[in-house]
């Protein structure tokens, strides 16, 4: 990357995104404030290697939304109706627990392989994984 004074400053509020990110595995609701700041982080960083670090953190807020969203919809599938036993809702109780064992390190991934890029000066290259 260039060394200009704009692009230390677009890489510094990278890393406080990232601070933010760190944040929500200490205080989970920290989730709602690190989206506000991705999404306001996105309209701000023109460098291109920067950006995909903001795009980075953006796909991971956004991809926590949607766990959340498919948590919420297995834990009422699974907890609904008398007969617990029944096909769907063992599936969805198995399908929550084993998601909500994988969360975290997934997390630590999409946390520590975006420092060490940003460390590195080098841009993200996959946004899905």
């Amino acid at each position: 990357m260039t060394d200009s004074p704009d692009t230390d400053r677009q890489e510094q509020l990278v890393l406080y995104g990232y601070v933010v990110q760190w944040s929500m595995l200490v205080i989970p609701p920290m989730f709602i404030a690190s989206l506000i700041y991705s999404l306001l982080l996105r309209k701000r960083v023109t460098h291109f290697e920067i950006r995909t670090h903001a795009t980075w953190q953006l796909a991971t807020c956004l991809m926590i939304l949607a766990l959340l969203g498919a948590a919420a919809l297995l834990f009422v599938v699974a907890m609904s109706g008398v007969n617990t036993d029944a096909p769907l809702s063992v599936l969805a109780t198995f399908v929550l627990m084993g998601g909500s064992v994988l969360f975290v390190p997934w997390l630590f991934y999409r946390l520590i392989f975006g420092n060490v890029k940003l460390s590195r000066q080098e841009p993200m290259q996959s946004v899905l994984l």
